[in-house]
This record gives C-alpha cells, structure tokens and sequence, in this order.
C-alpha cells in the first residue's frame, strides 16, 4: 500500500459551495452566494491515504467521486476496518473531537475529494448559512452509519451479518441514483471480513452460502440481488437454530433451511440455542 500523500496528484480543479451542497442532497439550498465560495479539489490515486491517524485536524474531504476505507491501528498493530465511504460522505470528522484524525482514509480505487479547510469552511458559512447546516447533516450521517454498524455486528450468525451488510451498501448505493440491485464491492475480502468481525475464509464460504440459498448471485466482486424480499427478511435473523436440519449440502437444503430461519424471524419464534448456531455452508 501507498502510504505517502498523493502530492504529484495535486490539481487546479475546483468546486464550488453549490457542489458541495448537492453531493450532500442539499441542492434546493444552491444560489448565487454559494456560488462564488470556491474549495480545491484533488485526485486520489487507489491505496493512497488523505488522512493520517493521529495527524492534526485541519479540514475535511467530501468525497465528489470513489470509495475509501476508515482503517483504525491499535497499539498491537492490529487494522480494524471501521466503515466505507463513497459520494456523498466527508472524511475528517472525527478529528471534531479531540483535534487529531481518527484513523487512515485509504483510497480503494482512484477518487477525487474536495478539500474543506475547517476555518475557511466555517468563514464560508457566515455567508452561506445552508454550508454550517452542511456540517451539522455529514455529522449526523457519521453518527447513524456508526450505528447501522452495530446493526450489523448484532447479528451472530456470519451469514447474516453479511446480507445486512450488503443490504446497507445497495442501499446507499441506490441513494445516490445508482443500481438497487447490482454493485460491485470495491473493498477485498479481507476487509470485509475486518469490518465485520469475522474470519477473511468466512466472507467467501458466506457469500457462497448466500448464493446458493437464492438470494444473490456472485462472479468476484460483483454481487447481483436476486431477492432482495427473501434477504431482508433474511436479515432478521438474530440467531441460528438449535438444532441442524437434516439433509446434506445441496443448496435446495440450504435455501429451505434460509427460509426457514427467515419466516421464523418474522413470527419472532428463532431460537436462540446455543450462541453458536450461526449457518454454516459446511452443515
């Protein structure tokens, strides 16, 4: 990985108030002033950082194009992937806090941002007030992603911590216009399985498990919603039963036993077992 600041991809491009504005879905606030409020722009070049844990606060990236990850290191120098961002998010704003960056922005493809100093950011909004209500809404985005997350480890089973993970990315992925069914994960594996708590071996064997019960369809990284009914109601499955099915690995047992769990999740009537009862493509 490229740990260096992508200096060389410095550009002259700029954006205005007014873009920033609508990549944050706030385009009925655009108008003259906001017009003429102008931030530099820059292209991140894949596995570059923008941000460095523990380095000063100074401004913040909203992202205009790409995707990054949030990678935190803990003194045994462990890497905790702590969420993705894409369009429409700002990276920095856990530097608000305390005065330093939280954890390494690292670009997984090539990206571009927009680059925010906070005091220009905050001299800006004395004349354009929406550009403060800016701030207020990457904030509160911040706060609710952290705890769709928590949605997501919730879940004990790996299978389903999986689906609402991929439920959560199609879903902000369609915000913004795009496709609600198909996407393309540009993070790997193994940092999915790091944001997910669960072993780099277990993403593959559950996304196998998940495309043989029906509800996707995977050719690497691109991931197809097949159905998407079965999966949210998949999703709600906070435990796996006590007790195996019958049955062998045909992917007919796999998917009755899915829907299974699923209509049991509904009538609120999943068992809760042992802890362990998470499925498993091997049962």
């Amino acid at each position: 990985m490229d740990t260096r600041m992508d200096g060389a991809a410095m550009q002259s491009a700029r954006c205005t108030g007014s873009d920033l504005l609508r990549w944050m879905g706030m385009a009925h606030e655009v108008g003259p002033r906001s017009d003429q409020i102008v931030f530099p722009m820059r292209r991140v070049r894949v596995g570059t950082l923008v941000t460095h844990e523990g380095a000063p606060f100074e401004s913040l990236y909203f992202i205009s194009a790409g995707t990054f990850k949030s990678v935190h290191t803990d003194p045994d120098g462990y890497e905790l992937v702590q969420g993705f961002l894409a369009r429409g998010d700002v990276i920095g704003l856990d530097g608000l806090s305390d005065g330093v960056y939280g954890g390494d922005a690292v670009a997984l493809e090539d990206a571009t941002v927009a680059i925010a100093a906070f005091r220009e950011l905050l001299n800006a909004a004395r004349q354009v007030p929406a550009l403060e209500q800016l701030i207020f809404l990457a904030s509160g985005r911040e706060i609710r992603r952290k705890n769709m997350t928590l949605e997501v480890m919730a879940a004990v089973g790996a299978e389903v911590r999986l689906a609402r993970f991929l439920l959560q990315l199609i879903a902000r992925q369609a915000e913004q216009g795009y496709s609600a069914r198909r996407m393309v994960l540009r993070m790997s594996r193994r940092d999915i399985a790091s944001h997910l708590g669960i072993a780099h071996e277990t993403v593959s064997r559950s996304l196998t498990a998940l495309a043989d019960w029906g509800y996707i369809d995977v050719q690497h990284r691109e991931i197809e919603i097949l159905d998407a009914e079965g999966l949210e109601r998949f999703k709600r499955v906070t435990r796996g039963p006590a007790i195996k099915p019958p049955g062998g690995r045909g992917g007919a047992t796999r998917r009755a036993r899915a829907q299974d769990m699923a209509r049991l999740a509904d009538d609120g009537e999943v068992h809760h077992g042992n802890g362990y009862g998470h499925l498993s493509p091997g049962v």
